[in-house]
């Protein structure tokens, strides 16, 4: 005989959570998460105790009207459901009610789970010095199990994982008792609990940054190379994280100043201590290192975001000092300065091709643009010029023996020696 529910609003959820209590044993708040979505502010805990209340209360009137399932209803209600199934039952029928199975899901574990994890988690976070976090759950693989057999036997729409609730519940606990702050957008570290294994794993994302780099002195590189001094072997003394990545746009050589704008780059920080994720602070941070770098951070960003940012860079602005074999007169100045977008050919530099193997040699093509020409002696000029970033500059005003061509050389009618080579601008 199919027992009838007497409410109407609220006849659905009751009717299902007495099949689900007429087969499997559960807590409140297992009970509850079946149910997760449906209502509002409430927890999982409230939601499972109300509903138990509420179907109580339905077999109590049931019982009152001499209903013959009644008495088995809630029998089973109170082997699955405990209480308070199991004090109506005695109230009822003046016997013991059976005794209450463990929860089907939890094995009546979750709320001590959330206790100690909460204390073991938020004790590491406060050790480790930081303030914003985000938790991550490897719930018990037969919690896991459990609840979908149920949401599949009896087609349940409303349920959330036991890994949502543990996340959630451990992560208001922390907050609640350590005065720690969960940030889902820019968490300072990731605790990972491992229910299973009863383990604790703090991971600290690495951070991204969008930087612009100006390099006032030569003899220095961006990036580490064969022990010269660098800007990452600058940040690395600095304590900022287990290790320190750059990537740019353009060539990274010591001969050559970055100067005007500077460069923009990518800095990635791995295994950064506390503090770092302030912007602000970091720059502040680094540019009072004593040095020869300037760093402005432009903003954090996924690394395929900033990297297709840098690369839009197309041209490089150059200013050479350069010396001259021979006198120059003003005729091959005048043919320098009309140079507008001239197209350039260019072989791997030989002094790159000894170094990689000949095997490698390749052809870029781009053009030379000449702003601006100033005359400093007979022999001497400062040139303003720009070029593709393939191209190598040097080469483009030596000809690299033919090379390169056309190159400032071939157009000046004269050798030419590099003094000092600047970047001034990056076009993008």
């Amino acid at each position: 005989m199919e027992l009838e529910l007497g409410l109407g609003v609220d006849s659905g959820i009751l009717r299902t959570s007495r099949e689900i209590l007429s087969r499997y044993p559960l807590c409140d708040r297992c009970l509850g998460r079946l149910f997760a979505n449906l209502g509002w502010g409430l927890s999982n805990a409230d939601r499972g105790r109300s509903i138990k209340i509420l179907l109580a209360m339905e077999l109590h009137m049931l019982a009152s009207r001499d209903d013959p399932e009644a008495r088995r209803a809630l029998y089973l209600a109170s082997a699955n459901g405990g209480e308070p199934f199991s004090s109506l039952y005695r109230h009822l029928y003046g016997e013991n009610p059976p005794a209450s199975g463990q929860c089907y899901i939890c094995g009546g574990r979750v709320d001590d789970i959330i206790e100690r994890f909460s204390r073991r988690a938020g004790e590491s976070i406060a050790a480790l010095g930081f303030r914003r976090f985000i938790i991550g759950v490897k719930p018990p693989s037969w919690s896991v199990d459990a609840e979908r057999e149920i949401a599949s036997v009896f087609s349940l729409q409303h349920w959330e994982s036991i890994k949502s609730e543990l996340k959630r519940e451990i992560g208001k606990r922390i907050a609640r008792i350590y005065g720690l702050e969960p940030d889902f957008d820019d968490p300072e570290v990731m605790v990972v609990l491992d229910i299973d294994r009863e383990s604790i794993e703090a991971v600290i994302p690495s951070i991204t940054l969008g930087i612009r780099v100006v390099k006032m002195a030569r003899g220095l590189r961006i990036r580490r190379s064969g022990g010269r001094r660098s800007l990452e072997d600058l940040l690395s003394k600095m304590d900022l994280g287990r290790e320190i990545s750059i990537e740019i746009p353009i060539r990274d050589t010591s001969r050559y100043r970055i100067l005007g704008g500077g460069c923009e780059a990518i800095l990635e920080i791995r295994t950064p201590s506390p503090g770092v994720r302030d912007g602000e602070r970091l720059s502040r941070s680094i540019n009072s290192q004593p040095g020869q770098y300037r760093i402005e951070i432009l903003g954090r960003g996924r690394r395929r975001t900033l990297e297709e940012a840098i690369r839009r860079t197309r041209r490089i602005v150059y200013r050479a000092y350069i010396y001259s074999e021979r006198d120059l007169d003003e005729e091959s100045i005048k043919r320098l300065e009309g140079i507008r977008d001239t197209a350039i050919e260019q072989k791997t530099p030989e002094r790159i091709a000894r170094l990689l193997g000949h095997s490698s040699e390749r052809s870029v093509s781009g053009d030379i643009r000449v702003e601006r020409v100033i005359r400093i002696s007979r022999r001497t000029l400062e040139i303003l010029f720009s070029l593709p970033t393939r191209i190598y500059v040097e080469e483009a005003i030596t000809g690299d023996n033919g090379r390169t061509s056309p190159s400032i050389s071939s157009i000046l009618g004269s050798r030419l020696y590099p003094l000092e080579i600047d970047i001034v601008g990056i076009e993008i």
